[in-house]
């Protein structure tokens, strides 16, 4: 007889207690939802961190991506023969940007600020009929501009 007491008790206990864990303890109103001052505790070194990150980011005013270059040229004239096919260009596309490039002993230009390598692909396929000996590189790349920043202009 005590063995039964001591195992419907143990029933009761463990029955009384499995149903309490199946409700999740949440507050009605979360203090972020709110929008009051939340506190965060933790290690000094992680803001440090993250300042450091900021600062970083700020000065960087470019990022990895992809041009199509147009023309390469070096030697007597090459700089007029660069200024002349990137004018040519941006009479044709007056609104992708166009950069003169130096990298020693030549000069380049090169068009466009892409992301990806398929946005890239599609403009040259567009434009490989006026400029058959450009080719797709990897260079560094101007921040698109935000919806926002484009309505300023």
């Amino acid at each position: 007889m005590i063995i039964l007491k001591t195992i419907f008790s143990s029933l009761f206990v463990v029955v009384l207690y499995s149903g309490n864990a199946q409700t999740p303890n949440i507050p009605e109103e979360p203090a972020l939802l709110k929008n009051e001052n939340l506190v965060i505790k933790g290690d000094k070194r992680i803001k440090i961190l993250e300042d450091k990150y900021i600062r970083i980011n700020e000065k960087e005013k470019q990022l990895d991506g992809y041009r199509i270059q147009l023309f390469s040229s070096s030697g007597p004239n090459s700089w007029s023969r660069v200024n002349s096919v990137q004018a040519d260009f941006l009479q044709i596309y007056p609104d992708i940007d166009a950069y003169v490039i130096h990298i020693k002993p030549s000069f380049r230009v090169r068009i466009g600020d892409y992301r990806s390598r398929i946005d890239a692909e599609r403009f040259y396929l567009e434009i490989e009929e006026n400029f058959p000996d450009a080719f797709i590189v990897r260079d560094r790349i101007n921040f698109p501009l935000l919806g926002i920043e484009k309505e300023e202009e």
